[in-house]
Formats: structure tokens, sequence, C-alpha cells
């Protein structure tokens, strides 16, 4: 079983644009390296699903943390930022 820990999750308005970014930090405790790892985050409001993205984190060593920061294009920061409810965020596949 996979033991990669996501923590100091933010959704933030990106610095660049208008749209949403979501930041933080995957720690991994697996036992093993990975080159790629897939991670999946979706963005509700109440429980509708408002963006579903995958992004990758390369280089992801056992036993390091690294810093990860994905621009969702389709959501404008100030039209959604403050109804966003919850996320899920999770690893879909790692290599």
């Amino acid at each position: 079983m996979l033991n990669l820990d996501y923590h100091n999750i933010k959704i933030e308005k990106s610095e660049s644009s208008n749209q949403v970014v979501i930041k933080g930090e995957v720690t991994n405790n697996s036992g093993r390296s990975y080159s790629a790892v897939a991670v999946r985050v979706m963005l509700f409001i109440k429980n509708i699903t408002i963006a579903n993205t995958v992004f990758m984190v390369n280089g992801l060593l056992n036993g390091a943390t690294k810093a990860f920061e994905k621009l969702v294009e389709e959501l404008e920061y100030e039209q959604v930022a403050k109804d966003i409810t919850r996320y899920e965020i999770y690893t879909d596949s790692c290599y």
C-alpha cells in the first residue's frame, strides 16, 4: 500500500492570473522512490464536483517531501473560491 501523505494544502488565487491554484506538499514514506507520481485533486461546492484534475510530481525519493502547485485554469478565483466547501486529493498512480 502506498504511503504518500499530502499536507499544507491551500486553495489560493494565482499570482499571475485570476485562476484558482492548489498548493501543497507530498511526503513519500512508502519505502520506494518514484520517478513520477500522478496526483488527482477534486474540488467541491457542497457535493458538486467543480474541478477534477490530475498533475504530475516528478522525482519523489523515499523519505522526501516535495512542494507542488497546480493551476486550475477552468476556475476563476473570485467566482468560486468562497463557495468551495471541500477537496479530495490522492495518488492516482506512480512509477
